[in-house]
């Protein structure tokens, strides 16, 4: 079985608490059991002892030159008694104990040179008469009442005092280790839950703030994240509706005029037929532009590569479509610069991203309009675009590129639509049709080819006034060999 975090914080809190109230009681206990003291403590003994040796020194020679009596004046000293964890013992001048509290060195033994050494020389008139020996902690294990009071009876005070203070520090410690180990996993346990929300489809699920920095910056992902989801389920529910809906119908101009026939409603006329070959036309066009998009946007759209003079490229997208301008009543105008440097790009796929553009602007510009194909070169600033004329535009190369430009003097495109021109199935024009032009994707394309370049395409409208599609693609060389799109959208 195992534990939740927020246990397993608690538990690692109360473990570190009583390891610390366990440490500071031992440390007290040996302390005062004498088995370690501080270098502080045994300074301060040091300096007891050594005060009271000549106190000593004056009672020895003030008693005639005799420790009679010496234990009375020792059982009144402050640092023995009661109260006191402090056990003494008095040598004389041959290393006898003639006064002792302590039970390792009773009246009447000789004391052993290292007690002798760690002692404090007593004297009178100038020469040594004894020793005192003071030892923390050597009255605790007596096996006697000291002057009435056993040991246990000394020490349990303290003892208490330290339990009592441990047991408050503690119970305090543990309520800031609950609270602390709450705010660590009550954000864990919500990303938890949203995740397994999410799992089940719930997309729009959102994980409040957490306190904690490094969680925070995960909650702010996991919400990223959510709505990420969010934003691409809407968008392939959305793309399905638009596929399901353009391919219903062609389908159903089919259906119904091979109804009629079998019916006997239509003839099988060349006119009739006609019209059943130009529907299925749509549909078979609506597919390979599905079919593109989507190689475009998994990486697998092959290009073949090879150099192409720009202004070769617009010439010809400029004869394509003649005949085409002159029926409308459209001119279409060519503004190209001389000697600009070759691009390494695919001539069917670039020629069919200017076929798309020049339909467009056929179809928003009126009889007596003007449509400029134009091709010049730039300078690239540090890798970007110049942000007068496309700003935040990435092109992927040190120098420079060759700008192409489509500038119709047509109705324009509303502000808050141009941002979205490039997208899947979007209109800016609500009351087109697909049977008046298209289905949406002829510019969801173009970007993607033009990505697949490494260029980049944007749009600049003025509802009135026209507008003006650019794409940069940047000067480069080709080897001659065939290209296919990377994972990372380059080749």
């Amino acid at each position: 079985m195992k534990l939740r975090l927020f246990w397993t914080i608690l538990l690692t809190f109360a473990l570190v608490i009583g390891l610390g109230i366990c440490g500071m009681l031992g440390f007290v206990g040996l302390t005062f059991a004498g088995v370690w003291q501080p270098s502080a403590m045994r300074e301060s003994l040091q300096e007891a002892q050594s005060n009271y040796a000549a106190i000593l020194g004056d009672y020895y020679a003030a008693n005639g030159d005799s420790w009679a009596g010496v234990d009375r004046r020792l059982d009144n000293s402050p640092f023995v008694g009661p109260p006191s964890f402090f056990g003494y013992a008095l040598a004389d001048a041959s290393g006898r104990i003639v006064a002792s509290d302590d039970r390792t060195l009773p009246i009447g033994r000789v004391a052993d040179q290292v007690s002798l050494t760690r002692g404090a020389p007593v004297e009178a008139r100038g020469e040594r008469v004894g020793t005192l020996v003071l030892r923390a902690g050597s009255r605790l294990g007596a096996n006697a009442p000291i002057q009435g009071r056993r040991p246990i009876d000394l020490i349990w005070p303290v003892v208490r005092g330290f339990l009592f203070a441990g047991l408050v520090l503690g119970g305090g410690l543990l309520l800031l280790a609950v609270f602390f180990a709450q705010r660590l996993s009550r954000p864990l346990r919500d990303i938890t839950v949203a995740a397994q929300r999410l799992a089940t489809g719930q997309l729009d699920v959102q994980v409040r703030r957490a306190p904690i920095r490094e969680i925070d910056e995960l909650t702010q992902a996991f919400n990223a994240m959510a709505r990420s989801l969010a934003e691409s389920d809407r968008q392939r529910r959305q793309m399905t509706a638009d596929i399901a809906h353009e391919l219903r119908t062609p389908l159903t101009i089919i259906k119904g005029r091979l109804e009629g026939l079998q019916d006997g409603v239509y003839s099988a006329t060349t006119e009739e037929l006609d019209r059943l070959l130009h529907e299925t036309a749509l549909l078979e066009r609506l597919i390979e532009d599905l079919r593109l998009l989507a190689l475009a946007e998994t990486g697998q759209l092959p290009l073949y590569r090879e150099l192409l003079d720009p202004r070769e490229m617009i010439e010809e997208a400029r004869a394509a479509f003649a005949g085409q301008a002159a029926a409308h009543g459209v001119e279409l105008r060519l503004a190209a610069g001389d000697e600009l440097p070759p691009i390494d790009a695919d001539p069917q796929r670039l020629a069919q991203v200017l076929g798309n553009l020049i339909s467009n602007a056929l179809r928003y510009t009126a009889e007596g309009g003007a449509i400029t194909l134009g091709a010049r070169r730039m300078k690239a600033e540090g890798g970007r675009v110049n942000a007068s004329i496309a700003p935040l535009q990435l092109i992927p190369h040190p120098s420079s590129f060759i700008l192409f430009e489509v500038i119709d003097t047509g109705q324009g495109i509303a502000a808050e639509d141009v941002p979205h021109i490039f997208d899947r199935f979007y209109r800016a024009d609500r009351s087109r049709t697909r049977g008046s032009g298209g289905a949406g994707l002829g510019l969801a394309i173009a970007k993607q080819i033009v990505a697949a370049h490494g260029g980049a395409i944007w749009a600049e409208s003025q509802e009135g006034r026209g507008t003006t599609i650019s794409i940069a693609l940047p000067a480069g060389e080709s080897n001659g060999e065939e290209r296919s799109l990377g994972r990372n959208g380059r080749n």
